[in-house]
């Protein structure tokens, strides 16, 4: 007998494969130490002669009884290549093995995304399990599911290799099975179940999943099937019922199942490909991607949606849906989409609530779920708030608030999961809502998947989104004849050839058209359900003439509405006016005439002309809408005028109940449709009242959220409506501001002139003051002639300074008067200190910081780096209390560009922050010049394998490119590899900025530098370093020109141009910073040698400048210095010390990876050391 190893049970027969007690694999003793099989009772090892313990003898095994075998219940799937075989006889071996290879690949991906195991592939056939190691309720539906995927994949495979007739046919049987527990692979799984399924996969269609009957009930709810029979199947006595897969109707588990018509998804298998393998792409890259679905009314794009869903829903991985819709009503509602999508993953943290909560409160309990950290919730708390329409909104910069809603959306995701937002109707977006997505794709490091459903205009009118490098765009055809001809079968069964043939030819390519006429065949029991599909109830005596089927979708859907009953037309016509979505207690308010309106909304669910909506991740759970939009907008064309209007101001009066702060355009929307109804009534003066103050209201908040072209869009509407001049006043002082804002400077000065000239007119002094502000600052931002700014501000100053009661228009003046100095390079810090008083006075912390960083500007300028450094240091400490991305990138750039020539340690930390503000903030001119100012500084600093980094700028701003140019030169010119100009003498830009030119020209410089022309790059260089000195002193970037210059004019030694550098870089009584005093010692030095190598100035010039770079930080120069010090020992003879100063030297270029820098050190250390000895 034998003894367990498992178990420890001693009665077991010789030859058992396992035990009787407790299901384990009976395995012969081996030896601990080479794993040969021991006889029982060995002391040792026939094989190795080791000696055995007692307790080893035995096969390893679980200390405690584990079984190895059990018994599960799985879903088996088995799927075979159809046409392969003919297929790889008349292919090249190798191009059969890659497709072959291609092939399996494909299906352990498919199988392993909706969490199955590939067993086994058995030739160009594969076999998956579903329910081992760990079961799960839905593994049947994860394998139909799968096996549907495969069925597809293998077909887009055989369209890549161009052999259409490739095919899968795919068999799934769902029993229970004997499962070998930790087997991998092979020996999993045997039963009855798996030769089952391999049979029903025999017998298969090719292009069909074929299940039996426990699959088919275990996802029913899910998934429609066709039967097709009993089958008599190999080793069965009896014939099996089997079923083919038709489609997937609902999420898992039969979610969001619509009772009512579906037709089938025909036309559009690949486009729907091009989603999945986009969302996987995004899903793997860990990076945001757009998808934009373009495409007429009707031709499916929500339907392509709804099937992406669905299939997202059945993948193993968790993704976090979103999804809003952009509203046609109330058109620049601004972010409204973006909002609903958040309202809705608020609501799905909140579900487990017993009572329905406010919206405050489900804010704070989705962050609390959500955002673990307290400060990170505290600040997002209050953005998010600012979207949703509750706290108080226009204190945020529009980078701020973007930051946290793409933070929010970051944390929702969690570690891995994919956050993927749906946004519906985006024609109607908001230009801010364009603006975040862009945002979004800029600055997201989170897997983030995009699609945007829009009719044609949306790109034309935003052609940056088109062109975006993580934007695909979509566009869906109309469908061929064909592919209608099959949407019309897959509706109804049985249709006769002729009627088939003309409702193509009258649908046009147009799914909706076909969904519909069905629709109304139903509504007259001309089609009626049987076994699970629409069929018609007379086929033989259907005359399409004679049932008067319209000719175009809007006489059908007519026809379909006026068989309703006066209820039902009732609610429909109410609800058509009160917006595509709504909720049960609002439709019941305007409908106070119709009894029992919930059985009328049943009825019209029965209908299908509304839906209810029953995703609990949708902020609109629970609410009703319109199945088609075009049956809205059909069924309030048709209202009476004075029918329409009555219900646009019941509809106000909903809306004005609501607490959220984002109905204003909706109810403004639906004054002015009432007053367009019934222009000649007596009330519309007063409703122009009520409609202007609530475009003024929606534009607050437009503002508020960061955009100004939607607020200027509803201010523009509100000043078409003032009642008397002085409301037309300050709506067109307001419109100028938001004007400025969004750029259009041409539209906001002619807004901010007719402002000026009518309070001018009523005596309004202090408001007359502020549109003067608003004229000057557009002038002067939209290259306007800034003396008449200048003209229009200082008189308006002097008139008003002393008042106490007119600080916000103090404030807007003296920043308009800072801007026009600046651009009149006349003197600001007067005007500035000024700002900064009224600005302390009135607590307007964002003036104060703006003061700050102004004043820094003058005093770097002026040459006093020490209050510079503090005025700087204060407006970024402001900036990051306040949270305010925008102004704190701005300070921190500035920090950088001040220390980077006195203190690389300090500037480098500034300038890494900088970046990652800057990144953050999604703004290009903030990202691009913190990237361009960190380069120069991690260049001098030696930080070179960051630097290849940090010169990879995706979208860099222009002017900067030239700066990037000159930084890489230098990498490549120590490196020994080529580099060339981008541009010729005829494509050269001619740059307005000095800074920027002088850029341009150094890199010119360089080019003739390294093309072995010296006189043009030393001509070049002075050049250069003349105009930066002349534009900005010795501050920012004229040490590094000075020290190219001086290096070429050493190299020539072109002493009129050395002695020039000298004077220009100051001497002991002047300020000099560190850098340009190191590089100032150390060319001094060289210069002494190329006069007179013997002069015994030049060691202690030489020691000095490595001291002097040291202190400011700059190994790269220090390594320089050190090589020039070595050589100049050595032809001194003292070549011990030389060969020390060149190993130090030797060992900074070897770390860079500058080995041109390398090779002429060895040269030139070899060619002095020779003339010495």
């Amino acid at each position: 007998m034998a003894t367990c190893a498992g178990c420890g049970a001693d009665d077991q027969p010789e030859g058992a494969r396992f035990c009787n007690s407790c299901g384990a694999a009976m395995s012969p003793p081996a030896c601990g130490s080479c794993g040969a099989e021991l006889r029982s009772g060995a002391r040792f090892c026939n094989e190795c002669g080791a000696a055995q313990q007692p307790d080893a003898v035995a096969a390893p095994a679980p200390p405690a009884a584990q079984p190895v075998a059990a018994r599960r219940v799985t879903s088996v799937l088995f799927g075979d290549l159809v046409g392969f075989t003919s297929l790889s006889e008349h292919r090249d071996q190798e191009d059969t093995r890659e497709l072959l290879t291609r092939y399996f690949d494909e299906c352990r991906r498919v199988v392993e995304r909706y969490g199955g195991i590939v067993e086994k592939f058995i030739g160009d056939a594969v076999m998956a399990v579903w329910g081992v190691p760990t079961a799960h309720e839905d593994d049947a539906e994860r394998a139909v599911r799968a096996g549907l995927e495969l069925v597809t994949a293998i077909t887009a495979i055989g369209e890549d290799v161009d052999v259409p007739d490739l095919a899968m046919r795919v068999g799934i049987v769902t029993g229970e099975v004997a499962v070998t527990i930790g087997a991998e692979q092979q020996g999993m799984v045997a039963g009855d179940a798996v030769n089952t399924a391999s049979r029903v996969q025999s017998v298969a269609a090719p292009g069909q999943v074929w299940v039996d009957e426990t699959t088919r009930l275990l996802t029913a709810s899910a998934i429609t099937y066709v039967d097709t029979g009993s089958h008599q199947l190999k080793g069965k006595v009896d014939p099996i019922p089997l079923w083919s897969v038709r489609a997937v109707v609902a999420s898992v588990g039969g979610g969001q199942r619509a009772d009512g018509l579906e037709a089938p998804l025909v036309g559009r298998d690949r486009e729907l490909r091009l989603v999945k393998e986009l969302y996987h792409a995004t899903e793997e890259g860990g990076r945001p991607a757009l998808v934009v679905v373009d495409g007429e009314a009707g031709v499916g794009k929500s339907r392509l949606a709804w099937e992406f869903e669905k299939y997202t829903d059945g993948l193993s991985a968790t993704q976090r849906w979103h999804s809003g819709r952009c509203l046609a009503y109330g058109e620049g509602v601004a972010f409204y989409a973006l909002a609903e999508a958040v309202r809705g993953r608020l609501g799905a943290a909140s579900a487990d609530l017993e009572d329905e909560p406010e919206l405050g409160q489900l804010l704070s309990h989705g962050l609390e779920r959500y955002v673990p950290d307290d400060a990170e919730r505290e600040w997002m708390a209050p953005r998010l708030g600012a979207l949703l329409g509750i706290g108080q909104v226009g204190t945020f910069a529009r980078e701020d608030l973007f930051a946290a809603w793409v933070t929010f959306f970051e944390r929702a995701g969690g570690d891995s999961d994919v956050v993927v937002l749906v946004i519906e109707d985006g024609q109607h977006a908001d230009e801010g809502l364009i603006a975040f997505v862009e945002h979004l794709l800029a600055v997201a490091s989170f897997p983030c998947f995009v699609m945007m459903m829009t009719r044609p205009g949306l790109l034309e009118a935003n052609p940056s989104l088109a062109t975006n490098r993580r934007t695909t765009v979509l566009h869906l055809p109309t469908l061929s004849g064909a592919d209608m001809a099959r949407l019309l079968d897959g509706l109804v069964r049985g249709l006769p050839d002729d009627v088939r043939r003309r409702l193509v030819e009258r649908a046009e390519g147009i799914p909706l058209f076909a969904v519909e006429t069905v629709r109304s065949m139903i509504d007259r029991d001309l089609v009626i359900p049987r076994g699970g599909q629409y069929v018609l109830a007379d086929a033989d005596g259907l005359d399409l003439d004679a049932l008067g089927a319209p000719a175009s979708l809007q006489a059908l859907i007519t026809a379909r509405l006026d068989t309703l009953s006066a209820g039902q037309r009732r609610v429909i016509d109410r609800a058509s006016v009160l917006g595509e979505s709504f909720r049960a207690d609002e439709i019941e308010a305007l409908c106070g005439d119709v009894p029992d309106v919930e059985n009328v909304l049943g009825d019209l669910v029965r209908l299908q002309i509304l839906s209810r909506e029953s995703s609990r991740l949708s902020a609109a759970f629970g609410h009703y809408q319109f199945v088609q939009s075009v049956v809205r907008q059909i069924a309030s064309s048709m209202l009476a005028r004075r029918d329409r209007k009555a219900i646009h101001l019941a509809v106000v009066d909903l809306l004005e109940a609501e607490p959220s702060d984002d109905v204003g355009p909706m109810i403004a929307q639906h004054y002015l449709d009432a007053i367009a109804a019934v222009p000649g009534d007596d009330d519309v003066p007063e409703l122009k009242r009520l409609a202007s103050a609530q475009l003024q209201r929606a534009a607050s908040r437009a503002a508020g959220l960061g955009s100004p072209g939607e607020a200027a869009g509803h201010l523009a509407a509100a000043h078409a409506i003032a009642a008397d001049d002085a409301a037309r006043a300050r709506i067109a002082s307001e419109l100028a501001h938001v004007q400025t804002a969004a750029g259009r400077y041409d539209e906001a000065v002619l807004h901010a002139a007719d402002a000026l000239t009518a309070f001018d007119a009523l005596g309004e002094e202090v408001d007359a003051g502020l549109a003067a502000a608003r004229q000057a600052i557009a002038l002067a931002l939209g290259g306007g002639d800034v003396e008449v700014a200048r003209a229009l501000l200082e008189p308006r100053w002097e008139r008003l300074k002393a008042r106490h009661d007119a600080d916000t228009t103090l404030l807007a003046l003296t920043g308009a008067m800072t801007v026009v100095y600046r651009q009149l390079s006349m003197a600001t810090r007067d005007i500035v200190e000024e700002r900064l008083r009224i600005a302390e006075r009135a607590g307007a912390t964002d003036a104060v910081a703006d003061g700050f960083a102004a004043l820094a500007n003058h005093y770097a300028f002026v040459g006093i780096p020490s209050l510079t450094l503090a005025l700087l240091g204060a407006g970024a400490e402001i900036a990051r209390a306040e949270r305010w991305p925008v102004q704190l990138a701005r300070a921190l750039i500035n920090l950088d560009a001040l220390l980077i020539n006195d203190d690389l340690d300090r500037a480098v930390v500034f300038g890494r922050e900088a970046l990652a503000v800057g990144v953050a903030t999604g703004n290009s001119y903030s990202r691009s010049f913190a990237r361009v100012n960190l380069a120069l500084t991690l260049l001098a600093l030696g930080e070179w394998a960051e630097l290849e980094e940090c010169l990879v700028d995706d979208d860099p701003e222009p002017s900067n490119l030239t700066c990037f140019l000159a930084v890489r030169a230098c990498l490549n010119e120590a490196r020994g590899q080529s580099w060339s100009l981008p541009w010729t003498p005829d494509t050269r830009v001619e740059w307005a900025d000095p800074a920027t030119m002088a850029w341009q020209i150094h890199c010119e410089s360089l080019d003739a530098r390294a093309r072995g022309d010296l006189a043009t790059a030393t001509s070049l260089a002075m050049q250069v370093v003349e105009e930066i000195y002349r534009f900005g002193g010795r501050s920012d970037d004229f040490s590094h020109f000075w020290a190219a210059a001086a290096e070429v004019a050493v190299e020539t030694g072109a002493r009129e141009a050395w002695f020039r550098l000298l004077e220009l870089a100051g001497d002991e009584h002047e300020h000099v910073p560190m850098a340009l005093r190191a590089h100032r010692t150390r060319f001094d030095a060289l210069w002494a040698v190329a006069e007179d190598p013997r002069q015994d100035a030049v060691e202690q010039r030489l020691r000095a400048a490595v001291e002097l770079y040291e202190k400011w930080g700059s190994r790269v120069h220090a390594a320089k210095s050190r090589a020039d010090l070595g050589l100049w020992l050595t032809g001194a003879g003292r070549l011990e010390e030389g060969a020390e100063m060149r190993e130090q030297a030797a060992a900074v270029y070897e770390e860079l990876g500058a080995s041109a820098w390398l090779a002429d050190l060895a040269a030139r250390f070899e060619t002095t050391a020779g003339a010495v000895l």
